[in-house]
């Protein structure tokens, strides 16, 4: 999968772009604040998910645009397909998004058909920050494979909301306590698909890791990737749920209610989950330097896009939003060997930092205008 043009204009700074990347490596260079990471985020909207630096929809448009439009072609490996994004200040703003000229208002299709992995400073949090964020970002790695577990997740998560308004309502007598049990079946379900989806790429996940963190730092330290379910525990989950999994789901939700009354939230079920990083035995998050914490983060982000590569047949972009310039030579060319085949696009302020021996194109991004360097 590959970028073959790519335009934005009114996305934060961006003022006509428009440009045509390399099939492999396109290195964006340019000094801080002048639109770099807006670029890459913008080429990232394409997938339909949320900014990898957090922000939310209405934060795109510029301080004084009135919308913002993004237009990009892509080859998907059969085919070439275009994606229109846009969006209009106002009140009721309005968005609109096209898939090879078809109007859809959901980004569920853009997930479907566009795939990048992005790489950026604060992936750091994936191993300091909280458990939850280590759950989306492999929510996110899973339904990447399988697009439509995104309906369990997106449903999961609506599911356990009402499930704990039912727990407010019934603190306030506006509904009977047994009420609170009536969400449980379907978030039974959803949650042991769920559990199941979690543990099989983790499983897919965890031999990678490990190679590639003793590749990186010389087979002097080995990571172990691990899933934890709260509430299956140590149990080996099979690929998809089966009924008695789905029970016992069910049944540990019901055997804490009085709890969760108590508490005033759903104590049990996937929302509690994690993903277990440990170096030589010892969990980075706690005894992890700061060094071994990056290295962790770059060997997950690693992982997600070799694992894509592998079980698709086809590469995603890849995003390395002012990442390479602060590694040493060892973790850039483990990189650069892993995303080979793959387009990538690199955002840097000094493009002498790179050890990167091979050609793509060079731009300049000087306050939100892209030019191409010669």
């Amino acid at each position: 999968m590959y970028v073959t043009s790519f335009a934005a204009d009114g996305f934060r700074n961006l003022h006509g772009v428009r440009f045509e990347p390399d099939p492999h490596y396109n290195i964006i260079t340019g000094d801080n604040a002048q639109g770099k990471t807006n670029l890459l985020d913008a080429i990232w909207l394409m997938t339909g998910c949320r900014s990898f630096h957090g922000a939310k929809e209405r934060h795109y448009l510029g301080f004084d645009a009135d919308f913002f439009q993004c237009d990009m072609r892509f080859h998907d490996g059969r085919r070439e397909q275009r994606i229109a994004y846009s969006l209009e200040r106002g009140v009721q703003k309005k968005r609109k998004i096209t898939i090879n000229g078809v109007d859809t208002n959901k980004t569920g299709g853009l997930f479907e058909a566009f795939h990048c992995v992005a790489f950026s400073p604060s992936d750091v949090e994936l191993v300091n920050g909280a458990p939850d964020k280590r759950r989306s970002f492999v929510d996110l790695c899973a339904c990447q494979l399988h697009p439509g577990s995104m309906q369990y997740v997106s449903r999961a998560s609506l599911l356990l909301s009402q499930r704990n308004a039912g727990i407010q309502n019934a603190h306030k007598g506006r509904i009977r306590r047994q009420d609170v049990t009536l969400w449980d079946p379907q978030l039974a379900q959803t949650g042991a698909w769920i559990s199941c989806m979690r543990a099989a790429y983790i499983r897919s996940m965890a031999p990678l890791c490990k190679k590639l963190y003793g590749i990186m730092t010389g087979g002097s330290e080995q990571l172990e990737v691990a899933y934890k379910s709260a509430i299956y525990g140590d149990m080996e989950l099979p690929e998809k749920p089966t009924k008695e999994l789905v029970a016992l789901y069910q049944e540990r939700l019901a055997a804490h209610v009085e709890e969760d009354l108590r508490l005033g939230y759903t104590s049990r079920g996937i929302q509690r989950d994690d993903l277990l990083l440990n170096i030589d035995g010892n969990p980075v998050q706690t005894f992890g330097s700061q060094g071994q914490r990056k290295s962790t983060a770059i060997v997950l982000k690693l992982a997600q896009a070799y694992l894509y590569n592998e079980k698709m047949q086809r590469s995603p972009v890849v995003l390395l939003d002012d990442v390479m310039g602060e590694l040493d030579e060892r973790r850039q060319r483990l990189i650069y060997e892993m995303v080979e085949d793959m387009q990538v696009f690199i955002t840097l302020c000094n493009p002498s930092s790179l050890c990167l021996e091979k050609k793509g194109k060079t731009f300049r991004m000087q306050a939100g205008i892209l030019t191409e360097e010669a």
